[in-house]
């Protein structure tokens, strides 16, 4: 995997990435507004050293319908802006699989409808590392009940057990989705099993992408944290500025995350060799 090639490519697509950030930092900023005007803020921004008159036009002090307009709409971006940040990422895996690093267009109905499912998966996987965990938390006691050095061994296996399998069934999540994004196969987003084989088949490459993403976390982590200092300084103690700003190099610098690591994930799927059919020199793996 090219890990160079990961981290430009955001930067290479950075005209559509700011349009997208822009997009959802006025999104959000709207209802923020709606729930900031419905309220008398002020007492509880005086804490906090804003010295901002952020109550409603009436002066009641009382909530009103924008408080709840404001919310509702809040708990439907973060809702449907996740679907469709996990439908656009499997058309992005898709396009780098196909050799393409220009980023696809954007189809808000396909990538609602795709990311639904990838977040079914994600769920199921949820449920299911919940179980095994439960059943090796309970094997765990057990063991320990019985003390001495096999009380101490059995609780340790059933820890390294547990940490081995929810690292496993997140490598084989990745799997599913490039996999889905290839062939566009819905039974692999719930195929725990068959993946969590492909995985062990390949764990050499899936820790180099463990070990990649732990890098580009690093990276954008420090300079997110460094933007946020320098505006905040900027800003001072304009409550309204600070809060879009801060929006903007939120959403900048976890999207091009975000979408460095999912041309990580592409590559993965290409060094498992999870073809398409159609894919130029390549034979299509058979996942059935």
């Amino acid at each position: 995997m090219d890990f160079t090639r990961a981290f430009k490519y955001p930067f290479h697509n950075s005209a559509k990435l700011i349009s997208i950030v822009l997009v959802l930092t006025i999104i959000f900023t709207f209802f923020m507004i709606l729930v900031a005007n419905s309220f008398d803020w002020t007492p509880h921004l005086q804490t906090f050293g804003y010295g901002v008159d952020a109550g409603p036009a009436d002066g009641s002090g009382e909530p009103g319908a924008g408080l709840f307009a404001g919310l509702f709409g809040l708990l439907a971006f973060l809702v449907l802006g996740g679907f469709w940040i996990n439908g656009y990422s499997v058309d992005v895996i898709r396009t780098v699989m196909h050799g393409n690093d220009t980023m696809p267009n954007v189809e808000v109905g396909a990538n609602l409808r795709k990311g639904f499912w990838v977040f079914l998966s994600g769920l199921w996987y949820g449920i299911a590392a919940l179980v095994v965990l439960g059943i090796l938390a309970l094997v765990g006691t057990l063991v320990s009940s019985i003390g001495g050095l096999i009380g101490v061994l059995g609780t340790l296996a059933a820890i390294i057990a547990g940490v081995g399998y929810v690292c496993l069934s997140g490598w084989a999540y990745l799997i599913g989705i490039a996999i889905y994004a290839a062939q566009e196969k819905r039974d692999a987003l719930f195929s725990i099993t068959r993946n969590i084989n492909i995985v062990r088949e390949n764990l050499s490459i899936s820790f180099t992408l463990f070990i990649y993403n732990v890098i580009l976390y690093a990276i954008y982590s420090l300079v997110r944290g460094i933007l946020e200092r320098l505006f905040g300084a900027v800003v001072g103690a304009d409550l309204v500025v600070a809060a879009t700003i801060g929006f903007i190099i939120y959403f900048a610098a976890n999207l091009f995350l975000h979408f460095s690591t999912q041309h990580l994930i592409a590559q993965y799927g290409l060094a498992l060799e999870l073809y398409e059919y159609d894919m130029p020199g390549k034979e299509k793996f058979d996942y059935e």
